[in-house]
């Protein structure tokens, strides 16, 4: 398979928002390189990064019919940026076709271990020292999102943590590499159901189930929405961007069950209150919000 390469120079202020349109028109994630700023999706920044400059978002798109509609949504939704008050500085955008081999070689010497509470997500194929108390998940993220390098994956890999007490049922909805889906049968989860509609993301959630050791306790379906699980769940975590939450709001609301915990993030901060807002309409209530930069978390209580 060829991939598109796409590269965007942008100033600091603007990478998390180029980062999310990005992200909701089909890349697994973006790497970020520049002045004080961290890696998104399934990188992470170098120990050796510039102090000045622009900042520089990569990311891939499979070479399909698809394609050209997608860069034109990225290129017109990235320069329509300035009319909202954000300064995007250049604003270049550059393409290139790349092979998957290529593409995995490159990405592979930045993926490194991370620990994020009392988990430690690793690359399959790197050897890491792990202490006994910690929750080791094992990642071979392909081109799917989810390392535990970005901060809404980091935000939500903590809140698992805070609110899986044992022998919960757990929906991951568009659950990439299957990430949280592991964590959570990890953590104490008996069942967890995992919705992702990309059948490549599919395939590395499969493989890292499998991986893992939790087949018995996890299971992916290919599935443009969380209608199709089997509900209703203690806890539904959805690591998405707001648009494509708001358009599955109620599906994801339907999810949970009365008392049920709803944990969301893939947030901006300039769309949280609408997000939280029609999840209040669907009969939620807030718990707690979390902010990271500009990534927001909401964990909230369906009412009884």
């Amino acid at each position: 398979m060829r991939w598109a390469e796409i590269e965007v120079v942008v100033t600091e202020e603007a990478a998390d928002l180029v980062a999310n349109i990005l992200i909701e028109e089909g890349c697994g994630g973006a790497a970020i390189k520049g002045p004080s700023v961290r890696a998104s999706g399934p990188y992470e920044l170098s120990d050796h990064l510039p102090t000045e400059g622009p900042t520089v978002l990569t990311a891939y798109l499979p070479v399909d019919d698809r394609l050209e509609g997608k860069l034109e949504n990225i290129c017109d939704r990235v320069r329509a940026l300035p009319e909202t008050g954000v300064d995007i500085g250049l604003g270049e955008i550059n393409v290139k076709r790349v092979d998957e081999a290529d593409w995995a070689t490159a990405w592979k010497s930045f993926f490194k271990a991370v620990e994020i509470g009392k988990v430690l997500i690793k690359p399959s194929w790197e050897d890491v020292e792990t202490k006994p108390e910690q929750v080791v998940v094992e990642i071979d993220p392909g081109m799917a999102f989810g390392t535990g390098n970005h901060p809404t994956t980091q935000l939500c890999m903590l809140a698992l943590q805070k609110y899986i007490k044992g022998g919960e049922r757990v929906l991951d909805v568009g659950t990439g590499s299957g990430v949280l889906a592991i964590a959570a049968a990890k953590l104490g989860a008996s069942e967890v159901y995992s919705t992702e509609n990309d059948p490549v993301a599919v395939g590395a959630a499969v493989e890292n189930v499998r991986r893992n050791g939790v087949n018995n306790k996890v299971q992916v379906e290919l599935s443009e929405s969380p209608s199709s699980a089997p509900g209703p769940f203690d806890l539904v975590v959805a690591n998405i961007t707001a648009t494509i939450i708001l358009g599955m709001a109620e599906d994801i609301a339907n999810a949970a069950k009365p008392g049920g915990l709803l944990i969301t993030s893939g947030l901006i901060e300039s769309r949280s209150d609408e997000v939280a807002g029609r999840f209040m309409e669907l009969g939620f209530e807030m718990v707690e919000k979390g902010v990271d930069d500009e990534w927001v978390i909401f964990v909230m209580r369906k009412k009884q």
